[in-house]
C-alpha cells in the first residue's frame, strides 16, 4: 500500500473544494527535521507602480499575424479623424514569432475618443494603459546568523530603489504598522521570499525511491532568471529573457531560491528534480517589469504546453485586465497555476493578484510549529462583494517560514513568505500531477442543489455558480452532508472536424457542508453586505481620519474580513450571522431577529426603503453603525493621484448619512453632518470615538447617550481644538406598532473594525442585541449618568450629498442621468432551481479520510461554535420561550440553516453549451 503522501495531491485538490470557513484548518502537527546551519534572511519589499505615458496595450478577439494586427489598428485610428502620430512597439522575445492576441501601441496625445475607436473595431477586445512596474527589495541577514550554508561563503548584494512617492505597503510579519498604500493599484509584486529544506518533512524522498522524481512534467518559473551553469539543476529545458536587460542570469537570487525548491537535485534539494525546467524571466535585475512581458511570456507558455506554472508575485491590481484575462486562458488551456497569496496578514481581506483567482492555487504560509504565518495573507475575496460570498482563499497552507533553498550562484539559504510557500506546493504538484481525487456520497439528500452558469464557456471566460441550500426534512438534523454534482459540458463539432461528432466533457464537483438546526428567529442576524461597496473602484475614504497615511478604504467591509472579530463574537455568544448580497426587497424578515448595517454606503431603492418600514412595523429589528459624512471635510481630503493624473475627491464619507438619514425619517430619526473624535467611558467600559457622526434627531420617548468629544471637523478644516459637550451618540428606540421591532443608532463603527480599531465596543454591541432582539434595555444604558433628552435637530440642517459627486459610477443603486443622478429600476430577487438528487449505491474505501501530509480543508476537524452550548452565556429564557431549538411556530422561507451561502468557482473548460 502507497503511504499516505502518494495522495498529497488530493490534499491540494480538497483545497481548492468549496469549504465553510475563510480560514485553513491546520492539521495534525509535522514532524520538522532538525535546523541546519544556514543563514537566515528576510526580503523586505517596497514597490510603485505607475502608467507608461503614451503607451497602450490592444487586446485582440483572437490570435493574428504581426501583419493582421497592425492593419486591424491602423484602419481603427484612420477612422478617428486628426493627425494622430502613433507607432508599435517593437517586441523581441521568444514569442515574436508566433501570432498574437495583444499590441503594444505608442500613442501621441491619445484623447479617450481616439481610444474609444479602437475598442469600435470589431477585433478589438480592450485598450488599457501599459504598466510599469517597481520593485526594491532589501536583504536583511538575522541579528543572530548561525554559519551559512554556501560552501562558497558568498554573500548576496541586494539593490533597493527607493520611489519618491510614498507607494508601500509591508508586511504586518515584520513588526510594522499597517500597509501604508495611498494608490489605488498596487499591481503585481515579487512577494517578499522573508527565510528549511521541506522535501523531506513532506516525504518525498518516500516517492523518490519508488522512482517519481517529476519528469516529464514541464515546470515554469517567471521570476527574475536563473543562472546558465548552476550546480543544482540537471534539467533545465530552456531558459527564456521576457524583459529589455541583455542577461538570462539571475542578479537578485529570488528566481533561483524559487526554482531550488522546486526541483534543486543537491544539498537543499527540490520536490521534483528531474522536472523539465522552463525559466522565464520577467523583472530585470533593477527590479522592473511590464504588464505586455507577462503577456507574452505568458502566450509563450500556453504554446509550450507547460503543466506547472509558478508564480511567487502577486498585488492587489484586479483591474489589470488583460493580465487577469491571460491568467484564465491560461488555466482554460491545462496549465496548472501555482501562486503566492501575499504577505499582507494578518488582516483579512487582503489576497493578493493572480492567487485570489479561482483559476489559481492561491498559497497561504505556516511555520514549522504549523501555525499559520503571521505574514500570509488571508481571504475572503473583497473585489466581488456583494454580488457573491466572496472566494475561499488561500486554497492551501505550507510551510513558507525558514524554508531552504538555493543560492544565487552555489549553495543553500533560508528565507521566509508566500513566495517561499507556492513553491513547495508547485514542486508537490509536479511531483503528483497525475493522482486521482475519490469522492464519497454521504447524506446527500439533505442538501438542496442549484447550478447558475453562463451561457457560453469559451475559452477562458464564463461562469458556473454552485447554490446550496438545507432541505426541508432537514430543518432539525445536524451532520454532515456530502455528495458531488456531475457536470457534462458539450461543444458541437466543427464542420470541418475529424472526430465526427459533438466533443463532452464530464466533471465531478465535491460537495461538502455541516448542517446544524434552524436557530430561533432571536438569534439570527442579517448583515446587509449589499449596500456595502466593493473595493476598490473609487475613491473612499477611511472611516477614522487619523490614519492619514492609509486614506483609502480598500477592505471591503465584511464579516469574513476586517468585522472578522466581530463575527466571531457574535458566533461565540451564539448568534447565527447571515449575509444579505441582494436589496432589502429579496428577504423574508419574519426569519430574522435583527438586520446590522455597519458603515454602509450605498444609496437605497425607494422600495427597499417602503419595505424596510413595513418589516420593522411587524417584528424587525435594526442597528445601524453609522460614520462621518460631511461635504467640507470631504473636499478637505482630496488628493492628486500621480497614476491618473487627477485631483481624487472622496465619493462619499466613512457612510453615506444622507441615504441612511432616508431610510429612517420615518421614524423622526437622522445622524448629523458633525465630525467627532475622543475617548470616553460608557457603562464601566472604555471607550474611543473615531471620526463618528452624532444623531440629529430622535424620537422624544427614545433613549439617548451623549459624551464629551473633540470636534475633529474643525480640527481638519481650521487646524483648531474644541470640546463640544453632550454629544448625542447612541440612542434605543422602540417603535410604536403592536409588535413592532426595535431601533438601535450608533455614530460610529471604527470600535468593531479590526483595520484601525483601538478599543473595542463588542460588549456594547450585545448589549443592542439583545435589546432588539429580545426587548431587554440594559439598565447600564438606561439609568446611565450620560442619558439626556433626545435631540430635534431643529438647531442645524441635515446633512446634504456631495454636489457632483460620482458615486453612480460604483453604485448598484444609482445610474448617471441629467442633473442629478437617479435610481435604476429595481433588480430582480435571485430564483434559484433546485436539481433532484440521486443517491448512489457505493461503499467508500476506508481509508479514504485518512490524514494527508500537506495541509487541507478537513472539516471534520473544524472546531464551529455549537449553539447550544454557548446559549446559557446569553441570557436567561424569556417568558414562553422554550428550552429546546424549536423552529418558531408562524414561520415560512428559510426552515433550515447551514454554513454556506454560495460557492462560486469559475469553469475551466474551452467548450460552449
Amino acid at each position: 500500500m502507497l503511504p499516505v503522501w502518494m495522495c498529497l495531491l488530493s490534499g491540494l485538490l480538497a483545497g481548492l473544494l468549496p469549504g465553510i470557513g475563510t480560514e485553513p484548518q491546520i492539521p495534525d502537527p509535522l514532524v520538522p527535521t532538525p535546523g541546519s546551519n544556514c543563514t537566515t534572511a528576510t526580503l523586505k519589499v517596497e514597490f510603485s507602480t505607475k502608467v507608461v505615458e503614451h503607451e497602450y496595450i490592444v487586446s485582440f478577439t483572437g490570435y493574428f499575424s504581426a501583419k493582421a494586427r497592425s492593419l486591424y489598428i491602423s484602419s481603427a485610428l484612420r477612422n478617428a479623424g486628426g493627425e494622430l502620430e502613433w507607432h508599435i512597439v517593437p517586441r523581441e522575445n521568444p514569442a515574436s514569432d508566433f501570432p498574437s492576441d495583444f499590441e503594444l501601441v505608442h500613442i501621441r496625445k491619445a484623447s479617450p475618443s481616439s481610444l474609444l475607436t479602437l475598442e469600435d473595431h470589431p477585433c478589438i477586445k480592450r485598450v488599457t494603459p501599459q504598466r510599469k512596474v517597481f520593485r526594491s527589495l532589501k536583504y536583511t541577514p538575522s541579528p543572530e546568523p548561525t554559519a551559512p550554508c554556501s560552501s562558497s561563503g558568498e554573500t548576496e548584494k541586494w539593490q533597493s530603489w527607493q520611489s519618491s512617492r510614498s507607494f508601500r505597503r509591508t508586511s504586518l510579519s515584520l513588526g510594522s504598522g499597517f500597509w501604508h498604500a495611498t494608490g489605488r493599484h498596487s499591481s503585481r509584486r515579487l512577494l517578499r521570499a522573508i527565510p528549511r529544506h521541506v522535501a523531506q518533512i513532506l516525504q518525498a524522498d518516500v516517492l523518490w525511491q519508488m522512482g517519481h522524481t517529476g519528469s516529464g512534467v514541464k515546470v515554469a518559473v517567471f521570476d527574475t532568471g536563473l543562472s546558465e551553469k548552476h550546480p543544482h539543476f540537471k534539467n533545465v529545458k530552456e531558459r527564456t529573457n521576457w524583459t529589455n536587460e541583455k542577461t538570462l542570469d539571475d542578479g537578485l537570487g529570488h528566481g533561483t531560491f524559487v526554482a531550488g525548491v522546486i526541483a534543486s537535485m543537491r544539498e537543499c534539494q527540490g520536490f521534483a528534480p528531474d522536472a523539465e525546467l522552463h525559466i522565464f524571466k520577467v523583472f530585470t535585475n533593477n527590479q522592473v517589469s511590464y504588464t505586455s512581458w507577462f503577456l507574452d511570456a505568458f502566450n509563450y507558455a500556453i504554446l509550450k504546453k507547460i503543466d506547472v506554472l509558478n508564480l511567487s508575485i502577486g498585488g492587489p491590481d484586479f483591474m489589470d485586465h488583460p493580465f487577469v484575462d491571460k491568467v484564465w486562458e491560461l488555466t482554460a488551456n491545462r496549465v496548472i497555476m501555482v501562486s503566492a497569496i501575499g504577505n499582507d496578514g494578518p488582516l483579512y481581506g487582503t489576497l493578493n493578484n493572480p492567487a485570489d483567482q479561482m483559476d489559481v492555487i492561491g498559497v497561504g504560509g505556516i511555520d514549522f510549529e504549523d501555525n499559520i504565518a503571521r505574514f500570509s495573507s488571508r481571504g475572503m475575496t473583497t473585489w466581488e462583494l456583494p454580488g457573491g460570498y466572496g472566494r475561499v482563499k488561500p486554497d492551501i497552507v505550507t510551510y513558507g517560514s525558514g524554508v531552504r533553498g538555493s543560492g544565487m550562484k552555489e549553495g543553500c539559504r533560508s528565507l521566509s513568505g508566500t513566495s517561499v510557500a507556492s513553491p513547495v506546493v508547485a514542486g508537490a504538484v509536479a511531483l503528483l500531477a497525475r493522482c486521482a481525487l475519490v469522492i464519497v456520497d454521504k447524506n446527500g439528500d439533505h442538501i438542496d442543489v442549484a447550478l447558475s452558469y453562463s451561457p457560453v464557456l469559451w475559452p477562458w471566460v464564463g461562469y458556473m455558480a454552485v447554490s446550496i441550500s438545507v432541505a426541508k426534512k432537514a430543518a432539525s438534523w445536524e451532520g454532515i452532508a456530502q455528495g458531488h454534482v456531475m457536470v457534462t459540458v458539450a461543444s458541437p463539432a466543427e464542420n470541418d472536424s475529424e472526430v465526427g461528432g459533438e466533443l463532452t466533457s464530464t466533471i465531478k464537483l465535491p460537495i461538502k457542508v455541516k448542517i446544524v438546526p434552524t436557530p430561533p428567529r432571536s438569534k439570527r442576524v442579517l448583515w446587509d453586505q449589499y449596500h456595502n461597496l466593493r473595493y476598490p473602484p473609487g475613491y473612499f475614504p477611511r472611516d477614522n481620519l487619523r490614519m492619514k497615511n492609509d486614506p483609502l478604504d480598500w477592505n471591503g467591509d465584511h464579516i469574513h474580513t476586517n468585522f472578522r472579530d466581530m463575527y466571531q463574537h457574535l458566533r461565540s455568544m451564539g448568534y447565527f450571522v447571515e449575509v444579505l448580497g441582494a436589496p432589502i426587497t429579496c428577504f423574508d424578515a419574519s426569519q430574522y431577529g435583527t438586520l446590522l448595517m455597519v458603515d454602509s454606503e450605498e444609496e437605497y431603492f425607494p422600495e427597499e426603503i417602503t419595505k424596510l418600514r413595513r418589516d420593522i412595523d411587524n417584528g424587525l429589528s435594526l442597528i445601524i453603525f453609522s460614520d462621518w459624512y460631511n461635504t467640507s471635510v470631504m473636499r478637505r481630503v482630496k488628493f492628486y493621484d500621480e497614476n491618473t493624473r487627477q485631483w481624487w475627491m472622496p465619493d462619499t464619507g466613512g457612510a453615506n448619512v444622507p441615504a441612511l438619514n432616508d431610510l429612517i425619517s420615518v421614524w423622526g430619526m437622522a445622524f448629523s453632518d458633525g465630525l467627532y473624535e475622543g475617548d470616553f467611558t460608557l457603562a464601566d467600559h472604555d471607550m474611543y470615538y473615531a471620526s463618528g457622526c452624532s444623531i440629529a434627531r430622535f424620537p422624544e420617548d427614545g433613549i439617548v447617550i451623549a459624551k464629551n468629544l473633540k470636534d475633529q471637523g474643525l480640527e481638519v478644516l481650521q487646524q483648531e481644538t474644541a470640546v463640544v459637550e453632550a454629544v448625542p451618540i447612541l440612542g434605543l428606540y422602540q417603535t410604536p406598532s403592536e409588535g413592532g421591532g426595535r431601533i438601535a443608532l450608533y455614530g460610529d463603527s471604527n470600535c468593531i473594525d479590526d483595520s484601525h480599531r483601538q478599543k473595542d465596543c463588542f460588549w456594547l454591541l450585545d448589549a443592542l442585541l439583545q435589546y432588539t432582539s429580545y426587548s431587554m434595555t440594559p439598565p447600564s444604558l438606561s439609568h446611565s449618568h450620560s442619558r439626556v433628552a433626545p435631540p430635534t435637530g431643529v438647531e442645524r440642517p441635515l446633512p446634504q450629498r456631495l454636489e457632483g459627486n460620482h458615486l453612480y459610477r460604483y453604485s448598484k443603486v444609482l445610474e448617471a442621468h441629467l442633473g442629478d443622478p437617479k435610481p435604476r429600476p429595481l433588480p430582480a430577487c435571485p430564483h434559484l432551481s433546485w436539481a433532484k438528487p440521486q443517491p448512489l449505491n457505493e461503499t467508500a474505501p476506508s481509508n479514504l479520510w485518512k490524514h494527508q501530509k500537506l495541509l487541507s480543508v478537513d472539516l471534520d476537524k473544524v472546531a464551529l461554535p455549537n449553539v447550544r452550548a454557548y446559549r446559557p452565556q446569553v441570557r436567561p429564557l424569556s417568558p414562553g420561550e422554550s428550552g429546546a431549538w424549536d423552529i418558531p411556530g408562524g414561520e415560512t422561507g428559510d426552515t433550515s440553516y447551514f454554513m454556506i451561502n454560495m460557492v462560486q468557482f469559475r469553469a475551466n473548460c474551452a467548450l460552449c453549451f
